[in-house]
């Protein structure tokens, strides 16, 4: 079974990854940090430094940012990050 994180979005880094603080933490076989970077599994959004980057952030943004939001976890990939299926 998948561990499962939840808490509001603090901060939105671009089309496809977040930020977010740890509020509830279930039965989960990893420890977890009180904030944590997320990036949304099977999503590959344009990167930030070109126009479709700007707004797939912004919209992003739009949708996450203040919300609670809970992560199935999936996995960390090599820069920390947090990869999971996200739900809101």
């Amino acid at each position: 079974m998948a561990d499962i994180i939840e808490g509001p979005v603090t901060c939105v880094i671009d089309g496809d990854t977040f930020e977010m603080q740890v509020t509830h933490v279930g039965n989960n076989e990893h420890e977890y940090y009180d904030s944590e970077r997320i990036r949304i599994a099977n999503i590959n959004a344009p990167e930030l430094g070109t126009m479709q980057g700007l707004i797939a952030r912004d919209k992003l943004e739009k949708i996450l940012l203040d919300r609670v939001v809970r992560c199935t976890v999936q996995t960390r990939d090599d820069y920390g990050r947090i990869v999971a299926c996200v739900e809101y």
